[in-house]
């Protein structure tokens, strides 16, 4: 059977053309290149979620960016530490079968050994991992003491290799080019990058600086990054005091930071701020979280009684679940049979996140609405107990 990418025959007599000749195009064999329209279309794979959007697709490259001493690397603590810990604040790891151990590789070029360290500590803690032992899931390449930016690349590369890290946080990019605003260097140097994505199936996050005077990317390895990236996270650092009055908000500590997508190739996600606080003797970014009013529920039943009972009836529900089911396999069995308490109960679930909606991505053809999911960084798993014959010995 004829491959489906294969080009038409070129008949033996036809001469080479003269058009653009000297560009040596009519031997390039470009069969490899050719879209093959039988094979299926494969929907992106996110790593992250907030509010039910997800992002971080798998195989791309994403950027986090802003001034100097503006979050960037706070920023990227919370993504490692929703990653490795489940979640971070209201950023969630999107567990799957495919993925469900998410391994991390931090590439620091710029700071210090002790700062680093912070880093490490500070995600660990966040995760609720030990920092004081090596950990499978979690490593950290230094790269400050290593002069030349051809060397810095060599190392990432063999890192990478070693490890297989699902997630890459590389800060910063502009240290792994000797100069970037050479042309000839930055673009094959981010078409590295694309190919490693790809090649280890990996989710590659970037630091990129802003120009002081501007909010664009700096130099021409920003101009080419910020085209090829999935999507671009903005901080910015507010000074309540310096800000206009128009500007200052109450429920805001007096130094706090605030994040942006400024670009996206999916869903757009809402921004959100953060602020730094001392626990434990770290400066630890924590995100500011606005509760909103939660709504008056009739129901007698308990947020903790609720939980237990989709702990103890998971396994009846086939997931994702229609609402009937979740009310039919869930509450009913429990002695919840009005239809309005069924609706508040539900509504309770989704507040505290032990259940949420599908995006629109996730549901099949032919569905024509969302349906629940359970949250197994609320909900532990069922698992089937042990019986005296499972034992061993």
């Amino acid at each position: 059977m004829e491959e489906q990418n294969s080009l038409p025959p070129i008949p033996p007599t036809e001469p080479i053309p003269e058009f653009l000749a000297g560009d040596e195009w009519f031997e390039v064999d470009i069969s490899q290149d050719m879209l093959d329209f039988t094979k299926p279309y494969t929907p992106p794979r996110f790593t992250l979620e907030r509010k039910g959007v997800q992002f971080a697709d798998v195989g791309e490259l994403h950027i986090v960016s802003g001034k100097y001493g503006n979050g960037k690397t706070h920023l990227m603590i919370q993504f490692m530490a929703a990653l490795l810990g489940g979640h971070c604040g209201m950023t969630y790891y999107c567990l799957s079968e495919q993925r469900p151990h998410p391994v991390i590789l931090y590439v620091d070029t710029e700071q210090g050994e002790d700062n680093t360290i912070g880093v490490k500590n500070k995600v660990c803690l966040m995760a609720g991992l030990p920092y004081d032992q090596k950990l499978e899931q979690f490593n950290i390449l230094r790269l400050r003491d290593t002069e030349l930016a051809k060397d810095r690349w060599r190392k990432i590369l063999k890192a990478i290799w070693i490890y297989k890290p699902t997630n890459i946080f590389l800060d910063g990019l502009l240290d792994i080019v000797e100069d970037y605003n050479d042309q000839k260097e930055c673009q094959p140097i981010i078409r590295k990058c694309m190919k490693i994505a790809t090649y280890y199936d990996a989710s590659l996050w970037m630091v990129m600086h802003e120009n002081p005077l501007n909010d664009k990317l700096v130099g021409t390895i920003g101009s080419i990054a910020q085209r090829k990236v999935s999507e671009i996270f903005n901080v910015r650092k507010h000074k309540q005091d310096k800000e206009r009055p128009c500007d200052r908000k109450d429920n805001r500590p007096d130094i706090y930071f605030s994040v942006e997508q400024i670009k996206a190739r999916n869903r757009d996600v809402l921004d959100w701020d953060f602020e730094v606080v001392i626990e434990n003797g770290w400066a630890l970014p924590r995100e500011c979280i606005d509760s909103d009013p939660m709504p008056e529920f009739k129901t007698s039943h308990t947020v903790d009684e609720l939980k237990q009972w989709i702990i103890d009836r998971q396994a009846d529900v086939t997931w994702p679940a229609k609402h009937s089911e979740f009310f039919a396999k869930i509450l009913e069995p429990n002695g919840v049979t009005d239809k309005n308490e069924q609706k508040e109960l539900l509504q309770m679930a989704l507040n505290r996140r032990f259940i949420s909606k599908q995006v629109r991505e996730e549901m099949k053809p032919g569905q024509t609405s969302p349906r629940l999911k359970l949250n197994e960084q609320e909900i532990p798993p069922f698992t089937i107990p042990m019986t005296e014959s499972d034992i061993p010995f």
